[in-house]
């Protein structure tokens, strides 16, 4: 049996108020997940902006999404 099934399997059992607290939880967790991914992101893109023929402007445009 692989993990899924087993969740799955687990949360069949689960009273629906425990349903409903596991489905705030992931939802949370999944927009938290999204949050990060994104800053990974632009870190990503951030990286080594700063060089010398790089401008403060450049660089804060970037801050600002406005490349």
């Amino acid at each position: 049996m692989n993990i899924i099934a087993e969740i799955e399997t687990v949360i069949e059992r689960l009273p629906t108020s425990q349903v409903e607290e596991l489905a705030r939880w992931l939802e949370t967790h999944r927009a938290r997940r999204a949050a990060s991914l994104a800053a990974e992101v632009w870190l990503k893109r951030a990286r080594g902006a700063a060089l010398p023929d790089v401008t403060t402007a450049d660089v804060m445009a970037l801050t600002r999404g406005e490349e």
